[in-house]
């Protein structure tokens, strides 16, 4: 179903007449540091395993080698955007976890009417369970993308109310338009913690690494993470010819640091979800310049994938037992399809109006 926006009024005279918003102190450039990840394996435990010792397999290391199977298991689609779908799919809301990469994925280029300063006000549209797991045994899975508070680095608290911010594109030297992903970031999470000192900083260098992100807060700003490492494993691209729509998908690897109630050791929990965006550009009865576009409606389709080991569990719970003591068994047919299919869709629908005069 689709959402009006909301109303515009100002005329292009008084956006460019109010000028650029007066900020706190943010970390504005992008820059690079050494970090130490210590969640980039974090996806299985060791057991510890003698090479010499005869071979047993306990229940914890089946079912962790079964998990780590379900990864080549399947076959989901690739993700270097040769197939130049992406509209179809969105429309079809087909999903599916991009997981295959001919090379690295580039930065994103935005269309130059894109470029400047916005004033973003973002609403939660809904939200879908498509997948067979029940939505009861759904429910009671915290690892889900989006049921915690920061596992979705770009809508903190879903469902929550209306959060408006500042958003930024800009140019290039080469003369590309790219997302300010440092600033944004930063506006994102100060929103959604009602908190202007909510981050200590955001590093992103797109001339280093386009795939790396990572958000540091303020200590005791939040229970739910420290730290936030971003990893981008596909991007894809394509501009409706209709109405100029363009769309931007992007594929996350997200790894949420914080504390435990173990002393003396974090908790690393890893998410994957990717997002959609669409950006609309909308007629200004103010404007008459050709190109420049004032009001923009974007929508944000978020599709949260779960981990294999939990989709193991998943299904070992949704499945059907010959009698009510009976363990519950992992159903690795059923698992291998569920690690790759989206367990949860999102939606929020957003208005962007320009700040100042066009950069």
């Amino acid at each position: 179903s689709s959402v009006t926006p909301a109303a515009f009024t100002p005329s292009h005279a008084a956006r460019c007449a109010s000028g650029r918003r007066a900020t706190t102190s943010t970390t504005m450039t992008m820059t690079t540091t050494t970090r130490a990840v210590a969640a980039r394996s974090t996806d299985g435990d060791d057991d510890g395993a003698n090479a010499n010792a005869p071979l047993r397999v306990s229940r914890r290391c089946a079912t962790w080698l079964t998990a780590a199977a379900l990864a080549t298991s399947s076959r989901p689609r690739a993700a270097d955007g040769a197939q130049n779908d992406l509209i179809a799919r969105v429309r079809a809301k087909s999903f599916s976890k991009p997981v295959f990469n001919s090379s690295k994925p580039r930065a994103q280029t935005y269309p130059a009417w894109l470029a400047g300063e916005w004033d973003a006000t973002v609403d939660f549209a809904g939200y879908e369970f498509p997948s067979a797991v029940p939505k009861e045994v759904l429910a009671r899975e915290p690892t889900v993308p989006g049921f915690q508070k920061l596992s979705l680095a770009f809508i903190p608290d879903v469902g929550s109310d209306r959060r408006g911010y500042r958003m930024r594109f800009v140019q290039t030297a080469k003369g590309d338009v790219v997302e300010d992903r440092a600033f944004n970031l930063t506006e994102v999470q100060r929103a959604y913690l009602a908190r202007d000192d909510a981050v200590d900083g955001v590093e992103y260098d797109p001339d280093v690494d386009p795939n790396r992100t990572t958000i540091r807060y303020k200590s005791g700003v939040t229970n739910n993470a420290e730290r936030i490492e971003l990893f981008t494993n596909a991007r894809e691209s394509e501009t409706r010819a209709s109405d100029g729509t363009f769309f931007a998908s992007e594929a996350f690897r997200q790894v949420t640091l914080g504390y435990s109630t173990t002393y003396g050791v974090a908790r690393v929990q890893p998410t994957d979800y990717q997002h959609v965006w669409t950006y609309t550009p909308l007629e200004d009865p103010n404007e008459d310049r050709e190109g420049v576009v004032n009001r923009v409606k974007v929508t944000l389709s978020t599709a949260g994938y779960v981990q294999p080991n939990d989709a193991l569990k998943l299904t070992a719970q949704a499945a059907p037992r010959a009698n009510a003591n009976a363990a519950p068994v992992p159903q690795v047919g059923a698992a291998s399809s569920l690690a790759f299919e989206p367990v949860v869709l999102y939606s929020h629908v957003m208005t962007l109006t320009r700040v100042g005069c066009v950069p």
